[in-house]
């Protein structure tokens, strides 16, 4: 049985008892557990089990994303060599490149051979097919067309934001009527897991931007000044339209921003983060006021921190060309909602807020596991930078 690029073999992974695909480091091993093995090995990582009984913890299929120092123990137990990881040619010099090469190894590993790289992909995640994956690069080149009664109205749907459909699954959102719950019901998703998930996000974010000609057509710097400054909109709109309400807590308890002295900031901007993504969820947005709502949030230069008005060379096109998306957006909307006449206001609401959330947030919480102290707008230079993020199944 094959499933991407790897082989599926009957002998059992000697860590967790689920199907191996060859040998890993010198045991027969699930890509889930060598990669565990290979990261937590290269990063030096120091676990510590949070058991009543440490290092009792069960390493098994169902259980083995539970407690990462008794899997690490049981990888070194079963007859992983360390030495073998070190041994390895490893990514390049640049602090940059080594994150990249990191993060591109969990994200093809997830791509391409079909298991999820912190292990089983979680309830109603199946892997993607390189087929699957295939279809998202090869993005259709026939224009997504507004509704007839809209054509001369409305600036066309160029390259709609295509979703891992394979990879993150779209639940519909809890009711909101009871009061103010502080975490809704989540997926049983693991700290992990919910990163890899953000990761591919971003990952498409990048990938989304090139389809866009007008994006296209700017300078280099435009370029890469929109991505930096913007990429943070843009996740958070894939996070309310593809992925499912999540418990946060994991994640922000394992954040060092929690251990610092800034804890309460940086717990109330992630409460408001939560807050903003359950109304985004409650208006029910449909694709293309998704697909405007990005185009606005991507275009609409200056509304950050760093002001990039001032360095934009192209800043006139950028600005006109949010313009002309934010009137088709509110036409469309006007069109299509006639009995909603406060929905156009909402989602403007929802835009303002989502602004206002801090990148540096969003990057404690989904992404400092794999990038450490390297600024994300770093990682983005450098993925877009170098070759547009090369797809290969070969790690």
């Amino acid at each position: 049985m094959t499933m991407g690029t790897s082989r599926i073999l009957d002998i059992p992974c000697k860590v967790c008892q689920d199907n191996s695909s060859g040998k890993h480091y010198n045991i027969f091993a699930c890509d889930g557990c060598a990669g565990f093995f290979k990261r937590s090995i290269r990063r030096d990582r120091k676990y510590v089990c949070k058991s009543k009984i440490p290092g009792s913890c069960k390493i098994d299929k169902a259980h083995r994303n539970q407690c990462r120092a008794c899997r690490l123990q049981k990888c070194q137990d079963a007859g992983m060599n360390k030495e073998a990881v070190q041994h390895e040619r490893g990514p390049r010099n640049s602090t940059i490149r080594k994150a990249m090469s990191s993060y591109m190894d969990q994200h093809r590993s997830a791509i391409f051979d079909g298991h999820h790289p912190f292990g089983a992909a979680p309830s109603g995640m199946p892997a993607m097919s390189n087929a699957a994956y295939g279809s998202l690069l090869n993005i259709s080149r026939v224009p997504f067309p507004p509704p007839s009664s809209m054509e001369g109205s409305v600036m066309p749907l160029m390259q709609p934001f295509l979703p891992p459909l394979s990879v993150i699954p779209r639940v519909a959102a809890p009711s909101l009527h009871a009061r103010s719950p502080s975490i809704p019901a989540a997926l049983p998703m693991s700290p992990d897991e919910i990163c890899e998930s953000a990761a591919n996000l971003l990952f498409l974010d990048l990938k989304w931007a090139e389809t866009i000609p007008h994006f296209a057509s700017l300078s280099r710097n435009d370029q890469l000044l929109m991505l930096e400054s913007n990429w943070k909109d843009l996740f958070i709109f894939g996070v309310i339209q593809y992925l499912p309400v999540m418990d946060l807590t994991v994640l922000i308890e394992r954040s060092d921003a929690f251990k610092s002295e800034k804890a309460a900031e940086f717990v109330k901007h992630v409460q408001e983060y939560q807050e903003l993504v359950l109304r985004a969820k409650e208006l029910s947005l449909d694709p293309n006021e998704f697909f405007y709502l990005r185009l606005v949030a991507f275009f609409r230069a200056g509304h950050t921190s760093r002001d990039i008005t001032k360095k934009l060379e192209d800043e006139q096109f950028v600005q006109a060309f949010a313009s002309s998306a934010q009137t088709s957006l509110i036409k469309y909307v006007v069109i299509t909602r006639p009995d909603d006449q406060l929905r156009i206001s909402k989602i403007f609401q929802l835009l303002s807020k989502i602004q206002l959330i801090p990148p540096d947030v969003m990057t404690a919480l989904f992404f400092q596991a794999y990038v450490g102290k390297i600024p994300i707008a770093d990682i983005i230079k450098n993925m877009y930078v170098k070759g547009k993020v090369k797809l290969e199944t070969s790690l």
